[in-house]
C-alpha cells in the first residue's frame, strides 16, 4: 500500500557537454499522474528508464 500525505514534487534534469543526447521514460501501474493525495494505492509499480548517448570529441592537436 502506498499513500501520499501531499502531492510530491519531482524534477529530472540533465546537464553535460554539447553533443549529448538523453531520454527518459517512466510507466506507472495503479498510480495516477498526478497522484491522489490521501488515497491508498495498492499493487503499485513504477518503471523508469534512462538513456544517454555521449558525443565524441576530436582528439587534441599534436603540438609538434
Amino acid at each position: 500500500m502506498l499513500r501520499f500525505r501531499r502531492r510530491p514534487r519531482a524534477d529530472v534534469r540533465f546537464s553535460g557537454s554539447p553533443g549529448t543526447r538523453s531520454a527518459t521514460v517512466s510507466t506507472r501501474t495503479n498510480l495516477p499522474d498526478p497522484v491522489d493525495v490521501g488515497v491508498e494505492h495498492r499493487n503499485v509499480q513504477v518503471r523508469y528508464g534512462l538513456s544517454n548517448t555521449l558525443g565524441t570529441e576530436e582528439p587534441p592537436a599534436d603540438p609538434a
